[in-house]
């Protein structure tokens, strides 16, 4: 590797960087998928550039992927899963192909895991599932001497642990947030209505048997024959059952 090849592989790395620093505006997935592709195609150049074979070989392929990816999702579609994994068999081959050390293995899983973590749908959970393997490329970098993009990985997954670590903290303070409303006004709101209930029963209850007692001494059972039920009724009305026609309810009541 000469001079010129490693300062273009440099400067492609920075170039990555800035790729990188655009993707956190995207939040549509066909979109992150266009600057997935961008970003491989300068990425897997850099490693080219610098010899490792591995590396580049296997980023380019996955330029592709990329492309095959976008296509399906621009049509509301997964993928058929029998066409991802002729793409993560490819990167194994490529990998085996131009094995050159031990590091090698990290462009090989880092692809292979990429490939079914791009089935996800929600842009933000994918690039919470690169930060393990980016960690490992940091590694892998330094050791093929890209350095820029070594920094561009580094810088990733110190972005995306912060992310992670923001989204944490936020769904830790919502749900102590729903647990402490949960507990200051439903139990007080609950307990006022039981209350009420139990107040209403009971003033209801104290009403009826008010009202019986004021009443034990003149309600008198009345036969009556149309359906045979006894319906207590107060002496005074009796001389008007001859001649109206009252529901069992209505007798009940009067």
């Amino acid at each position: 590797m000469n001079n010129v090849n490693f300062i273009i592989a440099q400067i492609l790395g920075l170039t990555t960087t800035i790729i990188l620093c655009l993707s956190y505006a995207m939040k549509n997935k066909q979109k992150f998928l266009i600057v997935g592709f961008i970003g491989d195609v300068i990425y897997g150049t850099a490693f080219i550039f610098v010899e490792s074979w591995s590396a580049g070989l296997i980023a380019l392929l996955s330029c592709v992927q990329f492309l095959f990816f976008y296509h399906y999702e621009k049509k509301n579609k997964k993928m058929p899963i029998p066409l991802a994994t002729v793409f993560a068999v490819l990167f194994v081959i490529a990998g085996i192909v131009t094995w050159q050390s031990a590091m090698d293995i990290i462009p090989i899983a880092v692809y292979v895991w990429y490939t079914f973590v791009l089935y996800l749908d929600d842009v933000k959970t994918i690039r919470l599932m690169y930060i393990i393997p980016n960690l490992l490329f940091v590694f892998y970098d330094i050791n093929a001497m890209a350095y820029t993009s070594a920094l561009e990985d580094g810088i990733e997954v110190a972005c995306l642990t912060t992310l992670a670590i923001i989204e944490y903290v936020r769904a830790k303070k919502q749900s102590k947030a729903l647990q402490t409303a949960t507990l200051k006004n439903t139990p007080c709101g609950l307990n006022k209505g039981i209350r009420w209930n139990l107040q209403s029963i009971f003033h209801q209850g104290q009403t009826s048997i008010n009202r019986a007692r004021a009443y034990s001494q003149n309600f008198l059972p009345v036969y009556l024959p149309h359906n045979k039920y006894l319906y207590p009724c107060l002496p005074h009305h009796w001389s008007n059952l001859a001649s109206e026609k009252r529901t069992a309810d209505s007798l009940f009541l009067c």
